[in-house]
């Protein structure tokens, strides 16, 4: 099964600790070192995936908040009351605070 890297672990202690792991695996250091380096390459391109899945679902979030939380389309003193057309197009409808 092969090794995959601890959060917060360096690429050189990862590769210190799958070395003493797979030793009885790979008796030849050489061929250790290698399948090392394939794993860990693997675990960094898993994980950026990962995080590339994550920082999509986040931006899906804030973009959501921001539709649904709109600032008021009137100027002050006034409320959106519906909806009316003007100049062919739909507008708030703005009405006095009374």
């Amino acid at each position: 099964m092969p090794v995959r890297k601890q959060a917060g672990e360096s690429k050189d202690e990862f590769i210190s600790r799958c070395m003493g792991i797979e030793e009885r695996a790979f008796p030849d250091e050489d061929q250790r070192y290698a399948v090392c380096i394939s794993y860990y390459e693997e675990t960094m391109k898993k994980q950026s995936t990962e995080q590339r899945v994550y920082n999509r679902i986040q931006k899906c979030k804030r973009n959501r908040k921001e539709n649904l939380i709109s600032p008021n389309p009137c100027q002050s003193g006034y409320t959106p009351y519906g909806t009316k057309i003007k100049n062919g197009r739909e507008v708030p409808n703005c009405v006095p605070i009374s």
